[in-house]
């Protein structure tokens, strides 16, 4: 259960600081009208909150001691 722990924690650690730092951006594209040949379309870029990036954060840490600290 070591390892699988140790694994677990890092990539929480790595997502929580890329989602902190703001590198994901979410992007969605929605049909506003459709007018015979002509069509327009909106497109909104979204982040994910800041928050959910320290709380990945703090739990990828928990994990990673956890996991350090258990016995084979």
């Amino acid at each position: 259960m070591r390892k699988p722990a140790l694994i677990v924690g890092i990539l929480l650690l790595i997502a929580g600081a890329l989602i902190a730092a703001g590198v994901f951006k979410i992007q969605t594209t929605e049909k506003v009208a459709d007018i015979g040949p002509i069509e327009i379309s909106k497109t909104d870029t979204k982040k994910p909150p800041l928050n959910l990036g320290y709380i990945l954060l703090g739990v990828g840490a928990l994990v990673v001691v956890v996991g350090a600290v258990a016995k084979k």
